[in-house]
């Protein structure tokens, strides 16, 4: 093992909220952060880095600059770097605003560590980072911006199953829709985003056979439509009681006075996170069991053209949508059978996992993460889900401690807050780390 390299500033995660923060040290502050990510195209994180040009952006245009404090940031990129005229409640690819990343990306010239971080140990005066590789990095401060990890595994599911070549656990698998014939039936599990993702990339790369969605309520995000600005949010803290009971009646008192509901939904993002902060955790839980679903659908909502083509696909009898949870899937002589609810059976030729990422860290196949869990740097956040930390992202060790040199950013910060994943959030996150960051060294 070399002697350590001596580096201010480790950012560990190429992805989004990596290069935001970045970005903001390098556009703000003159600093030259060290970022760790094996990937050769850092910027574009697996959000970003779609191929197909029929995922879009679930945010128009006018919602996805970089930059809190210039909202037409990457409108003007936009129009320097893309042929012809977009609008600015556009919903445009999502692997454009992967290439603007990457833009982001290279005016930030970071210095690359083309290697995956797989510990984290304090030592005097900062924390030495080993690499896959057995080299070792010093840094005063480190950054974990990990971005997502893969789907949790599903219960009832035999692990022999991935061997089938049938069952694919992890949808952003290039391999999961290589071997979909034209007419195979395929059933996905989940009706969120990425659901809608695979299906717009299996049709794209010529399937035609019946695809079936499956999940626990059955129901897909809200589509995107005009509406009217609210000058200010619904409801706020301090005249709402912090119960989840009390917050939807707020929200539908709001809807009864004659208000549109995406006008209302909107409106509650700049306090959203404060409101989940004000409720205890047993409130919080209530939220979990019975609101959270019904909030996500309001608030994740789908591009018009997109909820255009699922309705076509709907009305086709080529989509159908089921409501079940899955119990359980095994092999058959015509592919695979999956068992949902009390008498749900349904036989595919392929399935795909689309539940999305998994926040139970301790479960993640990250040697980082246990490595850290181990040492007892960083400890699960509310109900198991990301990490504990303080709501600006100071990440809580074992002892109850605040670390002054240790930051997340990102959808770890779901431990803590409700609304931690866009980058309307990351953003602001970004650029907040970022001044912690330079105002330390």
């Amino acid at each position: 093992m070399t002697e350590p390299d001596q580096h201010d500033i480790v950012i560990i995660g190429g992805g989004a909220s990596g290069t935001l923060t970045a970005w903001n040290l390098a556009t703000r502050y003159g600093m030259t952060a060290t970022l760790v990510d094996p990937s050769d195209r850092p910027g574009f994180g697996l959000a970003y880095s779609t191929p197909s040009l029929k995922n879009l952006l679930n945010v128009p245009a006018k919602g996805m600059s970089a930059d809190p404090a210039d909202p037409d940031h990457f409108l003007r990129w936009l129009a320097e770097n893309v042929p012809g005229t977009i609008d600015d409640g556009e919903f445009v690819p999502r692997a454009l605003y992967g290439l603007y990343l990457r833009n982001l990306h290279s005016i930030a010239a970071p210095e690359h560590v083309r290697q995956r971080a797989v510990g984290c140990h304090r030592i005097d005066g900062g924390f030495a980072v080993t690499l896959a590789d057995g080299e070792v990095l010093y840094a005063r401060q480190v950054v974990l911006a990990f971005g997502h990890f893969d789907p949790a595994c599903l219960p009832g599911i035999p692990r022999e199953l991935d061997d089938t070549g049938r069952y694919h656990h992890n949808a952003w698998d290039e391999r999961a829709l290589a071997n979909v014939a034209p007419d195979d039936a395929v059933t996905l599990i989940g009706t969120g985003l990425t659901t809608i993702d695979v299906l717009l990339r299996l049709r794209e790369n010529g399937h035609r056979g019946q695809v079936t969605a499956l999940s626990r309520r059955g129901l897909f995000p809200e589509r995107h439509a005009a509406y009217t600005k609210l000058p200010a949010p619904v409801f706020t803290p301090g005249n709402t009681a912090s119960t989840a009971l009390a917050y939807l009646r707020a929200f539908h008192a709001a809807l009864k006075r004659g208000t549109d509901w995406r006008a209302a939904v909107d409106s509650m993002r700049p306090v959203i996170n404060t409101l989940w902060l004000a409720l205890p955790d047993v409130e919080k839980s209530r939220f979990q069991r019975h609101l959270l679903r019904r909030w996500e659908i309001l608030r994740h909502r789908m591009a018009p053209h997109i909820a255009d083509i699922l309705d076509q696909e709907r009305q086709a009898g080529t989509l159908r949508v089921l409501d079940g949870r899955v119990t359980a899937i095994s092999t058959g002589e015509d592919g695979l059978i999956v068992r949902a609810g009390d008498d749900m059976t349904i036989t595919a030729a392929h399935v795909i996992n689309c539940t999305g990422p998994s926040l139970k860290y301790q479960r993640a196949d990250a040697p980082l993460l246990h490595d850290l869990f181990n040492r007892g740097e960083i400890v699960p956040g509310f109900k198991g889900a990301g990490l504990s930390c303080t709501p600006d992202g100071a990440l809580i060790n074992a002892e109850g401690d605040v670390a002054d040199d240790l930051f997340t950013i990102g959808p770890a910060r779901l431990g803590v807050l409700l609304e931690s994943i866009a980058i309307p959030e990351i953003r602001v996150q970004a650029r907040e780390v970022a001044d912690r960051l330079a105002q330390a060294v």
